[in-house]
């Protein structure tokens, strides 16, 4: 299912160092402008996996080339601490109170068949939303319980080289791009986190290929499959358009006073690689502001 899809590309999630050339073909551009430093975007994928969480050389040499990096939000301990705080509830119910008998019971079945001892209990003050995206990751953190994503990869080799590192979002910023669902959006996205799960057994397996490809074609198409239920439809067109459009636009405008603080300055900036394809992307943002931004092979 689309939305899911989509929810993996633009997850939060932490990461380990370390270096090989699993990714040949990384989705990486560079940004020019007559007058300017060259700057460069790299395309991430939020899926915790050995494999997916190592740094290319020519990403590498690209943060090398640069002053400033920036992440989606600071990757900094202390900012994902409060990012798991404002991903619970305040409202002092249960889960049960929340949801039907059928889903609740849905859910722990899920839970359980990743793992027989799992159930619903340590998730009960967590966010509707909070509780979809962790569903849809929990197989490859069970799986690679030591492995994150390589967005914090990106910040902390940056951090190590003394570059100016941060965010170009705050994590109140992006939570609350989550927090404008309501509940009965919540829960119709809980409804079809499940559907999609139980479903594509090998969905995980089937992004990475694309991914370690780089097929930006491959992928798009991938994500855009005609997906679920009707009931769906306006909850996920919303998702697309507050979780992807609306952010596309913040972001390229953080990005572009960046870039016109310092024109001699190369900026990096590394962020879920679905902000940077298809229509509406960051790079027709960009594009849009008189850059030239160009796929390097």
């Amino acid at each position: 299912m689309k939305l899911i899809k989509i929810v993996m590309a633009l997850l939060i999630v932490t990461l380990v160092i370390n270096a090989n050339e699993t990714l040949k073909h990384p989705f990486l551009w560079s940004i020019e402008k007559e007058g300017e430093a060259t700057s460069y975007l790299f395309g991430t994928m939020h899926i915790p996996d050995p494999d997916l969480s190592q740094l290319p050389l020519s990403v590498k040499r690209s943060i090398d080339a640069c002053d400033v990096i920036r992440t989606e939000i600071d990757m900094s301990l202390m900012n994902q601490l409060e990012a798991s705080q404002l991903m619970l509830r305040s409202d002092k119910k249960s889960l049960k109170q929340i949801l039907s008998q059928k889903l609740y019971t849905r859910t722990e079945n899920y839970l359980k068949s990743l793992h027989p001892a799992l159930n619903l209990k340590p998730f009960n003050q967590m966010k509707i939303w909070a509780l979809s995206i962790t569903l849809s990751l929990l197989e490859n953190q069970l799986k690679y319980p030591d492995t994150t994503i390589i967005d914090n990869e990106v910040f902390t080799y940056a951090k190590n080289q003394n570059k100016d590192v941060g965010g170009v979002e705050t994590i109140r910023q992006q939570i609350g791009y989550f927090d404008e669902f309501t509940l009965d959006e919540q829960i119709l996205l809980l409804e079809s986190t499940l559907d999609f799960l139980e479903q594509e057994k090998n969905y995980t397996q089937t992004m990475k290929k694309l991914y370690v490809e780089g097929n930006g074609e491959k992928l798009i198409a991938f994500t855009n499959q005609q997906f679920g239920q009707d009931k769906y439809k306006k909850v996920e067109e919303k998702f697309m358009q507050v979780l992807l459009y609306n952010r596309n636009k913040s972001m390229v405008q953080s990005m572009v006073t960046l870039l016109k603080t310092d024109t001699k300055r190369g900026y990096f900036f590394a962020f879920g690689v679905m902000h940077f394809l298809d229509k509406k992307s960051i790079v027709e943002e960009l594009t849009n502001h008189g850059y030239t931004v160009k796929r390097i092979k």
